[in-house]
């Protein structure tokens, strides 16, 4: 009997410190800051609208949406997120974006005259910002692999827009690229929501893969004619927990 009472007593023990253990496992794994960087490779565009109701401007619209089409931008920067829980955490950083849109390759009738001349030609519109978002992080499972879902608003501060023109020959392309002098807005508040994947490398690393949609609420300029930017993309990001 006293035996007995030994065994259970040491069997109680070594299970109580294995929870105990097991308890500051759990919570060493949990970082409750992170630091990350991240790169999102978009396509870019816009949405044109008639400030004044004119139809000279609805003309102007409908001949460019005609005209013109998506580009390649990109968003990258570092981040800094705040866990509250395991599967709650607010994010906030510095990121650098590059957004726009191009015009579709129009052919040159002056191309016939001299085989040296371009034969198709195009503009590509960039516009570049100093991007600091605020969102909310949410993630549901606890393996490695979980799934993630993200939303917030990021302001957008304006620093330039630049226009490349791209000249098409039968053998190559020229690329010139300049900066534009337009009144644009300066700043921009653009809503942000992303699904995707959170993959957990080991208790300090997370690797997250998102699609991510961006839209700018505030239109660009003050004219007759202005635009809304708006971009779609896979962002992926790298987190260290301390």
């Amino acid at each position: 009997m006293k035996q007995l009472i030994i065994f259970l007593f040491t069997l109680t023990t070594l299970c109580s410190y294995g929870q105990t253990l097991s308890n500051e496992k759990s919570s060493s794994n949990f970082k409750r800051v992170q630091i990350g960087i991240n790169i999102s490779l978009d396509n870019t565009f816009r949405k044109l609208k008639n400030n004044d109701g004119s139809s000279t401007v609805d003309d102007i619209i409908k001949i460019r949406n005609e005209n013109e089409t998506f580009k390649s931008g990109y968003t990258t920067g570092l981040n800094v997120c705040f866990n509250i829980k395991n599967n709650v955490g607010l994010e906030t950083g510095i990121q650098y974006s590059n957004k726009g849109y191009q015009t579709k390759k129009e052919y040159i009738n002056f191309a016939l005259a001299n085989t040296k001349d371009p034969n198709y030609l195009s503009f590509i519109y960039s516009y570049h910002y100093i991007d600091i978002p605020v969102k909310a992080n949410f993630t549901i499972g606890k393996r490695k692999v979980r799934f993630l879902t993200s939303f917030g608003i990021t302001t957008n501060i304006f620093i330039k827009e630049t226009q490349k023109t791209v000249l098409f020959y039968s053998d190559h392309s020229d690329k010139k690229t300049t900066q534009t002098n337009f009144n644009y807005n300066k700043v921009n508040i653009t809503p942000t929501i992303s699904v995707g994947i959170d993959y957990k490398i080991n208790s300090r690393m997370n690797l997250r893969v998102e699609p991510t949609f961006r839209y700018g609420i505030l239109k660009i300029t003050n004219d007759p004619l202005t635009g809304y930017l708006y971009s779609a993309g896979l962002n992926i990001s790298y987190y260290f927990g301390f």
